[in-house]
């Protein structure tokens, strides 16, 4: 039976499993699921050996590598980790007869488009229309930001490219543009992703702490959150205030974009360890709040995904598709 290896290299994780072909409830079948911390490895090829020798004596004949980098002919250069790779040459050393690299949200997407139902949790209600576009949005190592597509004629959901997460990120009240201004004095550009991620709520904090007067402390961005939650600290709380509605402020821009009233998708490893907090945040307000288009944006509905492996998922439909089994 041929098998093929899927991956989904994020700016923290590196995500790999095995697809011979079988699926279950419509879904491929995600077997010897392994994630290894990036920064344990030099190069993508030193994981991938590693993933590839745990299979014993598994030969792997084709792969789909979902990767935090835009896609630009052979050279690979990821954003968030020191990895470079030529696709020709991982495909020679590896022996792959199909070698497939797309980016990392453009693998959610996919598996966003494949996913149960139990796969994703309520944030805002609102009426999906089943084949219109779709929007995906995720805070993580960094912000990712994809789309959905409908193709009649094949009848298969198709992933738009972008880079989403490094649009100037734009201020609603008088507070962010304090917050704004003050990042400007650390950096050149403001993006999204600047203060809208893991080490962008390091960020937020650090402008929050400076507009409001306060001395900020060293801490990682899982310490900020739980302090956040748990009512700890003033300017941890105030930081995941203005985290949350930057983030609606966004995600509704995207899906004013994108035109998505088919829904909007949040990935990515932070929200799922808060989402009870964002449905009681400025999130749902910000994202609805779009002047004349309020109404049309009010309407659509977003989920959060809860499944850890959907873009291994995402890779895996893509290269099932390919016919490469």
């Amino acid at each position: 039976m041929n098998s093929f290896v899927v991956a989904d290299i994020g700016g923290t994780n590196a995500r790999f499993a095995l697809v011979t072909g079988e699926r279950i409830n419509g879904q491929p079948k995600l077997q010897n699921v392994k994630i290894l911390p990036g920064a344990d490895f030099p190069n993508f090829t030193d994981a991938l050996s590693t993933y590839i020798e745990s299979l014993d004596s598994i030969k792997p004949s084709a792969a789909c590598i979902a990767i935090a980098s835009p896609i630009e002919g052979d050279a690979i250069n990821m954003t968030h980790l020191p990895w470079s790779f030529s696709i020709k040459a991982v495909q020679k050393q590896f022996g792959f007869k199909a070698l497939e690299v797309m980016n990392d949200f453009n693998a959610v997407a996919i598996g966003a488009s494949v996913a149960l139902p139990e796969n994703f949790e309520l944030i805002k209600s609102g009426a999906s229309f089943p084949f219109e576009n779709r929007a995906i949005i995720g805070p993580g190592t960094g912000l990712g930001v994809s789309a959905l597509t409908y193709c009649q004629q094949n009848r298969k959901w198709l992933p738009i490219s972008g880079l989403g997460g490094h649009v100037n990120l734009p201020p609603v009240s008088p507070f962010e543009i304090e917050v704004i201004k003050s990042a400007m004095g650390k950096m050149e550009h403001v993006s999204a992703e600047v203060l809208i991620s893991g080490s962008g709520l390091i960020n937020l904090y650090r402008a929050v702490c400076k507009v409001e007067g306060a001395i900020a402390t060293e801490m990682s961005p899982e310490e900020l959150t739980q302090s956040a939650l748990v009512g700890a600290d003033r300017m941890c709380m105030r930081t995941l205030e203005t985290f949350c509605a930057f983030l609606g402020t966004v995600a509704g821009n995207v899906a004013l974009t994108f035109g998505a009233k088919g829904g909007v998708y949040i990935a990515g490893g932070i929200v799922p360890k808060m989402s009870e907090y964002l449905k009681n945040s400025e999130f749902n307000n910000r994202f609805s709040s779009k002047g004349v288009m309020s109404e049309y944006v009010n309407n659509i509905p977003v989920n959060l995904i809860v499944n850890p492996h959907i873009g291994l998922l995402g890779a895996a439909e893509f290269l099932t598709a390919k016919a490469f089994l």
